[in-house]
């Protein structure tokens, strides 16, 4: 099962995606979707594959269904 995370503000999320990417290691693939609302702003939402289930849980990511990859950036 894939899990997300919603960082929020890209502008302030930096520190919380290097605190996740330095957990995940280099031996686990995360994504990263960038999502415009209202043309004000950018939210990072992070998506972990099912392999990355342990991680996701020490971030408290929430369960979703599998992302459409074409949409996803690896982290």
């Amino acid at each position: 099962m894939w899990h997300y995370k919603n960082l929020g503000d890209a502008m302030l999320a930096g520190p919380e995606l290097n605190q996740i990417k330095h957990s995940a290691g280099a031996n686990l693939r995360l994504f990263v979707r960038y999502i415009t609302k209202y043309g004000l702003h950018c939210e990072v939402i992070v998506y972990f594959p099912p392999e990355a289930k342990s991680v996701a849980k020490q971030c408290l990511a929430t369960p979703c269904v599998a992302p459409n990859e074409s949409d996803l950036t690896a982290l």
